[in-house]
């Protein structure tokens, strides 16, 4: 491949001749000064990196500064990667990191990377890596670690024990340390690859596949840099040689054959359905898939239906959407429509106690049922319990020849009930009536399940914690283009705000990328992003509110104040001391936190259900939306949906 001189100076950049220190105030080698244009030529490591992750698709870097990455840092600022958009994004922690990282991700479909140092920094981010892992989000961790000739076993360091690394159980002041320890806690359980930067000459190659496993496998992975590699050179030939890295890069195509097959006996099945269904789950999402499956439903004009974990992908405002299913403990008229399908489509499924209703998912008794993957498709025969399953195949070349030209919508006749129209989520709240026309009573959790949809607009963006409110809004019924995510499965409470902060940060860099249609939002719109954060949730990760304001991420932020742990009295103890938290006077936080004269803020406290309308109605018609809007909102301490107490009545019959 023979790129132009503007190509080159993209992926080369131009470098300063200043020195850096490394870690422990040695010199390095100076970065070179001079363009590169051969496949021979050289930069160093750290450019590399930061280069490759641009040609992935992603250019905000979250993480925090330790001594162990800092010389990894400095080549954030070398101008060809300002050029591209490359930039810093700092947070008040390693954990707050993994979270942006993960709305990042969720957002904007591209790797959210998150930079930490040694121990210390990599261990604290750890649990948001693991709720990546756990949701599928495709997350990069770079470790800055010590010097690669200290660990080796010749080295004459290799018997002391280095700062941010824990030492040996026994015998530690006469037998070195595992500097490896880290990755070996992470190493196939919470990574899908893990690479250990430990020869200069295979590194590159080494950084490379991490980034296309994270997107075949849509699932964290980690880089582990020493502290005197970033400023070695290495060769340029992989960024001339495979100049950008995607999703489509990095996904086998079936052949020709075995597609056929699959797509064959998909239409023959659909074509002698009657009633067939389609569930449009998370894994459709994590591979980009959105856009064709909700042309696939609108081209069949199948009844369709979401899981908890794929909600808003399929978009809801179709004329044949279904509403959510659960199982058992879904809603019952989603119940029964769902089990009137003689087949079901399963697309982009993730099995799992909460995205499954406890594994009490149920179809019709002669149901057929075709399970979309990414590693396989499944075909089960219900009524005489033969299955056929091709391994190896992702679902998205199979939806996508589906659409191009293997099913013919002439052949299709279904015979649904013409008296089923469209759900809405007033069949769930049907007996919820406002006794108070002046609206001057407390806000009711029915209330905010009935009201809350109409805060939304077509296109708008939210991200919900995991908090008592979470729960009713799986049943809420999304507008058009409406992008919603929450930590679902993992359920790691604080998670919402920091990776909201985190999808604002992407809304900046790929602007409306989550609208698949933009004929049907008006250009000049600019999407609001909304957070949903309970009071208990919200004081464990609120640092991150500083974050907002520092790099001006416009956000309407709904405090549910409820005093303390909802969810958790739900379950057990709803009088305990244990579920209590302190209160705090939340419309005062940005002030503290940096918006001293409030410019940027704007700060609401709300307990009546005539002021919750009224800020909804001006939320929504709002035409400037450049500032944070907190809305502290006052909730019954015990006050919860229904669907929270259906879980935990689920969770207790396992016991």
């Amino acid at each position: 491949m023979i790129l132009s001189s503007e190509d080159k100076e993209t992926y080369i950049g131009n470098f300063t001749n200043s020195a850096i220190l490394d870690t422990f105030g040695e010199k390095q080698a100076p970065a070179p000064s001079n363009t590169v244009t051969t496949l021979s030529s050289q930069i160093p490591l750290g450019q590399y990196l930061f280069q490759r992750i641009i040609t992935a698709g992603t250019k905000s870097i979250f993480g925090v500064p330790g001594d162990f990455n800092l010389p990894l840092l400095e080549y954030l600022y070398e101008p060809g990667l300002l050029k591209q958009g490359l930039r810093w994004i700092g947070n008040c922690n390693e954990l707050n990191s993994a979270y942006s990282a993960d709305g990042f991700s969720r957002y904007s479909n591209k790797i959210g990377v998150v930079v930490t140092t040694y121990g210390v920094g990599e261990l604290s981010a750890m649990n948001g890596i693991a709720g990546a892992f756990a949701e599928n989000v495709k997350l990069l961790h770079i470790v800055g670690v010590a010097k690669e000739t200290d660990s080796r076993p010749d080295s004459t360091n290799a018997n002391k024990n280095i700062h941010h690394l824990i030492p040996n159980l026994k015998n530690s002041n006469f037998v070195g340390p595992n500097h490896k320890v880290y990755y070996e806690m992470i190493k196939d359980k919470i990574s899908c690859s893990s690479e250990w930067l430990d020869d200069i000459n295979t590194a590159c190659d080494q950084i490379d596949k991490v980034i296309k496993d994270i997107y075949k496998f849509s699932k964290p992975g980690y880089i582990f840099v020493p502290v005197d590699f970033v400023n070695k050179l290495v060769n340029i030939k992989n960024l001339i040689q495979e100049p950008r890295i995607s999703m489509d890069t990095c996904l086998s195509k079936p052949s020709s054959q075995v597609t056929t097959e699959i797509t064959d006996l998909i239409c023959k099945w659909m074509y002698e359905s009657k009633t067939p269904a389609l569930i449009g789950d998370v894994l459709v999402d994590r591979y980009g898939a959105n856009k064709n499956l909700n042309q696939f439903i609108k081209q069949t004009k199948m009844w369709n239906f979401s899981t908890v974990n794929g909600k808003s992908i399929v978009d809801e405002s179709n004329p044949y959407y279904m509403g959510l299913y659960n199982g058992k403990e879904g809603v019952s008229v989603v119940i029964e429509r769902f089990l009137q399908c003689d087949l079901i489509l399963n697309f982009g499924l993730d099995i799992n106690e909460i995205n499954h209703g406890h594994y009490t998912f149920n179809y019709k008794k002669d149901a057929n049922i075709v399970e979309f993957h990414p590693d396989y498709i499944r075909f089960v025969e219900t009524s005489t319990g033969k299955e056929k399953i091709f391994n190896d195949v992702n679902f998205v070349f199979i939806l996508q020849e589906l659409l191009k030209k293997t099913l013919n919508n002439n052949r299709l006749n279904f015979k649904y009930d013409p008296k089923v129209k469209a759900y809405s989520s007033d069949e769930v709240y049907p007996d919820v009536i406002d006794t108070d026309p002046k609206g001057k009573q407390n806000i009711t959790v029915d209330y905010l399940s009935k009201s809350l949809p109409n805060l939304f607009n077509p296109g708008d963006v939210c991200f919900s914690e995991t908090g008592a409110i979470y729960f009713a809004i799986r049943d809420m019924v999304f507008p058009n283009q409406f992008k919603y995510m929450s930590q679902g499965f993992y359920l790691s409470i604080g998670t919402a705000l920091p990776a909201a902060f985190g999808v604002g940060i992407a809304m900046q860099d790929y602007p409306r990328c989550h609208i698949t249609d933009d004929e049907s939002i008006p250009i000049n719109y600019k999407p609001r992003l909304i957070l949903f954060e309970g009071d208990g949730a919200a004081q464990m990760t609120v640092q991150e509110m500083t974050s907002m304001l520092r790099y001006k991420v416009p956000i309407e932020l709904f405090i549910w104040n409820n005093d303390g742990y909802t969810v958790e009295r739900a379950i057990c103890g709803p009088t305990r001391s244990y579920n209590d938290i302190m209160p705090w006077n939340w419309t005062k936080l940005f002030e503290a936190f940096g918006d001293t004269d409030g410019e940027y803020s704007i700060n609401t406290f709300i307990d009546t259900k005539a002021k919750l309308a009224d800020k909804f109605e001006q939320l929504k018609k709002k035409k400037e939306r450049n500032v944070i809007e907190l809305m502290e909102v006052k909730l019954g301490v015990l006050d919860y949906p229904k669907q929270l107490q259906s879980m935990v009545t689920a969770m207790q019959s396992k016991h």
